[in-house]
């Protein structure tokens, strides 16, 4: 009797201990990741052909303590590898673990490599090779706690790689971790009632598959091109081929009793081409049915053909979302999902997640939970009774908790200030919140018909998860609070932000909106960058710049998307040039510029590094607008440049290009940022203060700051 390993991912640990003992597994024990077992050859043979959990089935060879890598190779070299395979085959090792000897798995690797290399030339003068793609044997070594164990991986490819899956969705379940999902769900016990199962959001089908390969008594590996111990020298060819045999007979006669009924609903249409594919593919052509639609647009009557009287099963892997903001245009999606499945009422069902949010959203209490590792996601599988007594009227049921309530009064109160003053000035983009209430760490902007609400690092004294938590709820009342449609908030995660991070791209939508502020169009972006494209906090700088720029040159440096010129151009300057590194927001700026009306002939735009610029420009200007960023480190340009630090020389330099009577205005945001007090010897300097801050910035404990320079 030999004893083997399996490994499995996390969560499926105590699931796939039962199934090794249904396949004649002894002295079963569980431990992270794995299960141990005794058996004689056929046993591994056998979990390697019907285990529907294990990813892998490791024969140990040898095992022993290392402190050292001298250690490590004794014990590889304490093993015969020519028992095992012979120098004409090639070997891989997948090593795992670490010590304070054994730093690097790659080292570990090279090092059980040099022992069995070493052993194979002082026998037989050659050795084999080292292959990574396709090796004929595969040798798993995993370093725990000082402790060295060598196997033979009999599995070779991962066991979750049944052979059927011909294409995938854009976020595909494993198959072994679909079959836990079912387990769980309680599949086995519905299958054997003639049951059916609905999976409304199938994907590539994978769920279906293997439901039907449960249902039909497939062996999940029989269709498999190849395994590991096929080319290992221990391999029992013919114990091998009886188990194959009996599996084909167990499928045949599994397919000719199965009754149940397998039906998926999709709506992306190449989504659908690979489910039919793989589902060709697994022979089950004429078992699962797959249709080409959205299941809210299948009606109850449309499903009365296929429901069980008193059995059946909806199962779904539906998207989490991989940001909040997806997280927040999800939740109307596992509302509909909630209802839809209240006309399977007797049925189970079972919604897998790593979104409680979007869970609540379904409107329906859970029996039992399940946690599962979804590759890096954390999940849990909810699952239902669907039962008249277990379904939540959403308006009872989603009651605000006092804390939610008192945000969406917070926000409420100041629309109530600010609309007005916002619609008399006017404009449509402007501040309705900011940090208002210190554990809801947000700045919530409307811009027309839309809000960006910016998610700023909370408080280190408010857990990670129940900051989660509060931007959650935060997306949550905001259509009511603002009367804004839910699928036109945006939210954006702000962290510090270093180098130029601040102007880096975070979707790919390329929506822009039009917006009004004091008379002019400005293009919004709320979707692709942390930042918008309009500045809000400086409107009331931009409106200096427009009142003093008739019959003036404006220079716009580090210009972004040229608001400010903008302005300048409306004021009557005579000329305006806005200078910045960026393609992206130069072309942004003379959409601005044209969008109003402004010839590109006297309102230029100049691609260059501003700090370089500013050294050799023989150029004069009668205003200037100088609003840098806090710190960059652009691929575009040498060094790096912080505002602290350099903000005394890039002024000096700035104030070169001013005319004898202009006016420099320089910005920032820095927090913290204090001008050096030696520039006041040289320049006039006058601090705007508070007063360069519009209403909606009032409150703000923003670290805006605006000064005046003029010549002596």
């Amino acid at each position: 009797m030999q004893n083997f390993i399996a490994i499995c991912p996390k969560g499926l640990e105590s699931l796939l201990m039962e199934e090794i003992k249904s396949l004649g597994g002894e002295s079963v024990k569980e431990s992270f990741g794995a299960v141990s077992f005794d058996g004689e050859l056929q046993t591994a043979y056998r979990a390697c052909l019907w285990s529907r959990l294990a990813n892998r089935i490791l024969m140990p060879l040898n095992s022993g303590p290392v402190e050292s890598s001298d250690d490590l190779y004794q014990v590889a070299n304490g093993i015969d590898w020519e028992m095992h395979f012979g120098v004409n085959q090639t070997f891989k090792i997948d090593f795992r673990g670490t010590t304070g000897a054994i730093r690097h798995e790659q080292f570990g690797a090279m090092r059980v490599k040099d022992a069995i290399a070493d052993q194979f030339m002082n026998e037989q003068q050659q050795r084999p090779s080292v292959e990574f793609d396709n090796p004929d044997i595969q040798i798993h070594a995993s370093l725990h706690k000082a402790q060295l164990r060598i196997s033979i991986d009999l599995s070779g490819p991962s066991l979750h790689r049944r052979g059927y899956r011909m294409g995938t969705g854009i976020a595909p379940l494993k198959e072994n971790l679909a079959a836990a999902l079912l387990i769980r769900a309680g599949w086995p016990e519905l299958m054997k009632e003639d049951a059916t199962i609905f999976d409304p959001l199938c994907g590539s089908g994978t769920l279906l598959i293997e439901a039907a390969m449960m249902s039909t008594d497939t062996a999940p590996g029989l269709y498999r091109q190849n395994f590991g111990f096929e080319q290992w020298r221990g391999h029992q060819e013919q114990e091998w081929k009886e188990l194959v045999i009996e599996a084909e007979e167990r499928r045949v006669e599994g397919l000719a009793k199965v009754t149940s009924k397998f039906i998926g609903y999709e709506s992306l249409h190449r989504t659908l081409k690979s489910g039919w594919d793989n589902i060709e593919s697994a022979g089950f052509k004429d078992l699962i049915s797959l249709r080409n639609r959205p299941f809210q647009k299948v009606s109850k009557s449309e499903l009365d053909d296929y429901t069980h009287e008193s059995a059946g099963l909806i199962i779904s892997n539906p998207p989490y979302g991989e940001r909040m903001g997806q997280i927040h245009e999800l939740i109307p999606l596992y509302q509909q999902l909630g209802q839809w499945m209240k006309q399977f009422e007797g049925y189970r069902a079972a919604i897998i997640t790593s979104e409680p949010e979007l869970a609540k959203n379904i409107s329906i209490h859970s029996d039992k939970r399940y946690r599962f590792q979804n590759g890096p996601l954390d999940c849990t599988l909810y699952c239902f009774d669907l039962l008249d007594d277990k379904f939540i009227d959403p308006e009872r049921g989603h009651k605000l908790p006092p804390e939610v309530e008192a945000l969406k009064n917070r926000i409420e109160k100041n629309i109530r200030k600010i609309a007005p003053w916002a619609e008399q000035l006017p404009t449509e983009a402007y501040r309705i919140y900011d940090h208002d209430i210190p554990e809801y760490a947000v700045a919530i902007d409307r811009y027309g018909d839309c809000l960006h609400v910016q998610e700023y690092a909370a408080p280190a004294s408010i857990p990670e998860k129940n900051a989660k938590r509060h931007i959650q709820q935060v997306l949550r009342i905001l259509p009511e609070a603002t009367g804004v449609s839910e699928s036109n908030v945006f939210l954006k995660t702000r962290s510090i932000q270093k180098g130029n991070n601040q102007y880096q791209k975070q979707s790919k939508d390329h929506m822009r909106i039009r917006v009004k502020e004091q008379g002019l169009l400005f293009l919004v972006n709320l979707t692709d960058y942390i930042d918008t494209g309009l500045f809000l906090d400086h409107r009331k700088t931009r409106l200096r710049i427009q009142k003093q720029a008739d019959g003036k040159s404006f220079l716009n440096l580090f210009g972004y998307t040229g608001a400010a010129s903008v302005y300048a151009a409306a004021g009557g300057a005579t000329s305006t040039l806005t200078v910045d590194l960026s393609n992206t927001y130069l072309r942004w700026a003379e959409d601005n510029l044209k969008l109003n009306g402004f010839s590109p002939w006297n309102n230029k735009v100049l691609k260059v590094n501003c700090l370089e610029w500013i050294k050799s420009s023989e150029e004069r200007f009668d205003l200037i607008f100088l609003d840098p960023p806090s710190f960059s480190n652009s691929k575009s340009m040498e060094g790096n440049f912080d505002i602290q630090r350099d903000h005394r020389y890039l002024i000096e330099k700035t104030m070169e290009l001013l005319s004898e009577d202009g006016v420099l205005i320089f910005s920032t945001n820095r927090r913290g940022f204090k001008l050096d007090e030696s520039l006041s010897a040289g320049f006039k300097v006058f601090a705007q203060g508070k007063k360069s801050l519009s209403r909606d910035f009032s409150r703000q404990r923003a670290p805006h700051q605006c000064w005046d320079f003029r010549h002596q």
